[in-house]
């Protein structure tokens, strides 16, 4: 029995929702389709398609919440979303990661600071703090990003005190809590993606970048690219607005009236996630077993069954090679790279149906 509340035609359906999570479209795909063998009905929130409740036939249910299955534990997942206490388990664990530090916002510090300094807390640091640390340490440029952010959003590589300072304006204007400030990884970028220790996919993650036809402007080519997107299924929106987009033209010396040559490859922003324009490439049959082995072992020590690790290295198929682990994710989307081919989506939905079909006191 499907139930979709507050649905009535069949141009309303649920299943008909570009706009649901991903899993929320696959969940209603899988179970029309009769592959969720025990599963006996599904409810979804209609407006938004945000959570779902399966009941399964021996009477118990799951719970999904936009694309997060529910197979992690709360404590565990809040632990992946801050990335600095990430990067401290990490440290911990003896896994390379970047080098850098986290910073309050003056909001927050001034927030919570006054019960820290009463209960001896001298330990705080601040923006204010920023501009030293990085001279002393780090140099710049650097990344700097909110801890507890996700999707690649609001992500910047500054190259100077000036863009620095931008930065935290734009975050205190947000609330942003905490920024992380650490060094870049010139590295190319991998996500890997596993459950209950095994491999479930590998795929290089590629900035955002368009390709020159010898004749259209940089901002007519993001708009054919937009384009692309839609015309694939994929829900990807480019902000030709972003401040980021100005900022990196700005450092390779264009603007997005550049016209770039024919096949000439321009890089739009500094962060490769899919969320934020960028595309894969499938790797999951040539990363190095170690690699795999790494990934299974940070996911038991965050005590993650599904996990995302996001992971800078110099080359992939090579156990050995020089790497860091750039952020681990609780609930690592997969709606992007299910878009990048046909493959890609028959293994995530493999993927999905193994999971929302297993009884959730059993393990899938």
């Amino acid at each position: 029995m499907l139930v979709a509340m507050q649905e009535s035609s069949p141009s309303t359906q649920p299943h008909s929702r570009a706009h649901y999570p991903y899993v929320t479209r696959a969940l209603l795909q899988l179970f029309a389709e009769g592959a969720l063998t025990n599963v006996t009905g599904v409810v979804v929130e209609p407006v938004y398609g945000y959570i779902a409740r399966i009941t399964y036939n021996d009477g118990t249910h799951r719970i999904t919440y936009g694309n997060d299955l529910g197979l992690n534990t709360s404590a565990a997942s809040e632990l992946a979303k801050d990335k600095g206490h990430t990067k401290f388990l990490l440290r911990t664990i003896g896994i390379n990661c970047p080098d850098g530090s986290e910073f309050l916002l003056p909001w927050w510090a001034a927030t919570i600071g006054p019960s820290q300094t009463l209960w001896g807390n001298d330990a705080i640091r601040t923006t204010s703090m920023a501009p030293a640390y990085i001279h002393d340490h780090l140099g710049y440029p650097v990344y700097v990003k909110p801890a507890d952010g996700s999707k690649g959003a609001d992500i910047f590589k500054v190259s100077n005190e000036e863009e620095l300072a931008a930065a935290f304006d734009t975050y205190e204007d947000k609330r942003v809590r905490v920024a992380v400030v650490e060094e870049p990884i010139k590295m190319p970028d991998y996500r890997v993606v596993m459950l209950d220790g095994a491999l479930i996919s590998a795929y290089q993650r590629i900035p955002l970048t368009v390709v020159g036809n010898g004749n259209s402007t940089i901002q007519e080519l993001v708009v054919q690219l937009q384009q692309q997107y839609f015309d694939a299924g994929r829900d990807t929106r480019i902000n030709i607005e972003d401040p980021r987009i100005g900022q990196h033209l700005r450092m390779q010396g264009l603007n997005l009236a550049y016209r770039p040559r024919l096949n000439e490859a321009v890089t739009l922003v500094p962060v490769s996630n899919l969320s934020s324009g960028g595309t894969s490439k499938d790797v999951s049959e040539a990363i190095s077993h170690a690699w795999v082995d790494m990934a299974a072992y940070v996911a038991s020590n965050f005590n993650l069954r599904l996990c995302g690790l996001d992971i800078g290295c110099a080359d992939i198929t090579d156990g050995n090679s020089p790497y860091s682990v750039l952020e681990v994710n609780h609930a690592p989307g997969l709606d992007h790279y299910a878009l990048s081919g046909e493959a890609q989506k028959r293994l995530v939905h493999e993927f999905y149906t193994k999971v929302l079909n297993a009884l959730p006191s059993v393990r899938p």
